[in-house]
Parts: C-alpha cells; sequence; structure tokens
C-alpha cells in the first residue's frame, strides 16, 4: 500500500485554518454515490466493473468536506463536475495522452461547449457530459462570471495538451512550469468560482481587481494542488509519471526524496500562513465577502481530509485505466 497518504493524514504542522474545520454530519453518503455514478453512468463515462474502484475514490465525501452547508443541489453540481474532471484526468493516462494533437483536438471540442453548448449533438460521452454541466453551472450566473469561469476552465483543460507535450517528448516541466501547469490542472479556480454560486452572490468588481484577491486565489489552487502530489507521490513513482512537484524539484535541483517532500511540506505551510493574512486583509476591506473568503480555506482543508483517507492514491491500480480518444466520445 502506498505511504502516501500517511504524509498528510493529520494536519500539517502549522497549517493556519486547521482549527477552523467545521464539524458537520455527512448524511446520505450512499445515496449521494448512487446518484453521481449513475450520472457517469448514463453518459457512458465508466465502463462495465470500473464504478467499485472509482466510488472508493469518494468524491461526493471530497465536495462535502470542501463545501460544509452546500445546499443539495449545488453538492449534486459539485460532485458531478469533480467526478466528470477526475475521470477525464485519469482516461489522459491512456494514449490520448501520448498525442498531441489528439488532446488538442479534444480539448478544443470542450472549450468550443462554452461558447456554444446548444450546438453540442445529442450523444452520450466526455463532451456532452461537459455540455450539460457547463450549463448546470452557468444557470443564474452573470456574463462577468461566465466568462471568468470560461477562462479558468480553458487553462484547466489546456494543461492536458501541455502535459501531453512532455509525454510525447519524455521531457519533465521546470519548476516554474510545473508550478503554472499543476496550479491549473488541479481545477481549484473553477472550483473557488463556484463558492460564489454556493453562496448566492458574486464578488464585487473592486474585490477582484485587488491584487491581493489574485495571490490568494494562486496560494489556494498551489496549496491544495501540493498537498495532492504529497499525496499521489508514491503511486506516482511507481507509474513513472513526472508530473508532480516533489518529483519535478528532485530532477530539476538534484534533491534527495526526503529533502523534496520536506520543501514541499514546508511551501504549503508558507502558503497557508500566508493566505490567512490576505484573507484577513480582503475580509476587513470586503466584509460581505468574508464568507467566499472562508471557502478558500475551506477548499484546502478539504483536501487535506479528504487525501488521507481516500483509496484514490493506494498504488498504481487504484486509478481508471487510460483509454483512446474514440471510447470518450
Amino acid at each position: 500500500m502506498s505511504r502516501a497518504p500517511a504524509l498528510v493524514r493529520q494536519p500539517l504542522p502549522g497549517a493556519p485554518g486547521a482549527a477552523h474545520r467545521p464539524r458537520v454530519p455527512s448524511p446520505g453518503r450512499a445515496a449521494d454515490g448512487d446518484r453521481h455514478t449513475g450520472w457517469l453512468a448514463r453518459h457512458r463515462l465508466l465502463a462495465e466493473g470500473e464504478s467499485a474502484l472509482y466510488r472508493s475514490y469518494a468524491l461526493p465525501e471530497l465536495i462535502r468536506l470542501s463545501y460544509p452547508g452546500a445546499p443539495a443541489a449545488e453538492r449534486e453540481l459539485l460532485t458531478d463536475l469533480l467526478g466528470w474532471y477526475t475521470v477525464l484526468d485519469d482516461r489522459f493516462d491512456g494514449p490520448l495522452g501520448r498525442d498531441p494533437a489528439l488532446a488538442g483536438a479534444l480539448v478544443r471540442r470542450l472549450t468550443d461547449v462554452m461558447d456554444a453548448p446548444a450546438r453540442v449533438r445529442p450523444a452520450r460521452g466526455v463532451v456532452t457530459a461537459w455540455s450539460e454541466l457547463w450549463q448546470r453551472q452557468c444557470r443564474g450566473r452573470t456574463t462577468v462570471w461566465r466568462r471568468r469561469s470560461a477562462r479558468d476552465w480553458a487553462d484547466c483543460l489546456g494543461t492536458f495538451v501541455a502535459e501531453t507535450a512532455h509525454r510525447s517528448r519524455g521531457s519533465l516541466p521546470s519548476v516554474a512550469e510545473a508550478t503554472l501547469l499543476r496550479r491549473h490542472a488541479s481545477c481549484l479556480y473553477p472550483f473557488m468560482n463556484m463558492l460564489e454560486r454556493v453562496e448566492g452572490a458574486e464578488l464585487p468588481g473592486r474585490l477582484r481587481a485587488r491584487p491581493a484577491w489574485h495571490r490568494l486565489r494562486s496560494h489556494t489552487a498551489d496549496a491544495a494542488t501540493l498537498v495532492n502530489d504529497l499525496c499521489s507521490l508514491a503511486r506516482e513513482e511507481e507509474r513513472d509519471s513526472g508530473f508532480n512537484m516533489v518529483l519535478v524539484l528532485s530532477h530539476e535541483h538534484g534533491l534527495s526524496r526526503d529533502q523534496a517532500l520536506s520543501a514541499v511540506r514546508n511551501r504549503v505551510r508558507v502558503l497557508r500562513r500566508e493566505s490567512e493574512v490576505l484573507r484577513g486583509r480582503l475580509a476587513r476591506e470586503h466584509p460581505g465577502s468574508r464568507r467566499y473568503l472562508e471557502g478558500t480555506r475551506e477548499l484546502v482543508d478539504g483536501v487535506c481530509a479528504w487525501s488521507g483517507s481516500t483509496a484514490r492514491y493506494r498504488g498504481p491500480k487504484s486509478q481508471l485505466p487510460g483509454v483512446s480518444v474514440a471510447s470518450l466520445v
């Protein structure tokens, strides 16, 4: 069994916000799982026999932990979004993830959906599922929110093409490139946008114009991504996958495994401390957005709590197999 989850089984030492994690009941877990896997099955995103493995990831619980108190309808949408992205991510570890042309074509189809979702042909598959999800998340949102969300999703989906290019060349990204790739590949930016939907209020333009807000968003995404990298390290070492900050640091700076692990853990501490300072400053200046700002903390807390218990990181066979693009669309 992977050693990685033990790296974050307990709250990271000195991580601000650990004491703030809400304790809320989680009724209906089985029903949530049934509904969500049924949704994936209707879109033919899970093959026969994959449901048990997929359900062991406990993605509905990650949403419960990261969005405490979210209404049931919003929780369902968030779970379907996360599940869709998780399945797509795993599939890119097959032939699709080694062919930049195929990867680029699929990503273009997905980003085109955000321009004209009604033009998607009725069918099953990852594109049609995404069209449904895009319409669900945009329902009731302003044009400003939809445009921002579309940009963030485009950045997120674009990381598949960049990673595929590295796989096809047999190369690793630099630390600087990996930081940007991992920041957007985590899909934390779109999920931070969803905090506004859950809270029922969009952020004022004055807040979104603040450099501190942009920095808080990048810190939130980076902290959650690095926690993920700590947890998935053993599995990715077994799969010989280089898209993990621990491995990138080791490669670029010649660090030992323990040295790279220590560097990543220390970076998480710094990011979380700085995030608390940014959050406090922005809350004082924009008290009406306090719940959104607290939500950015809860997102990282949720990832920390879930990562120590999910079966997703327990070795190479804990991941859905990669497939060809034909089976996705």
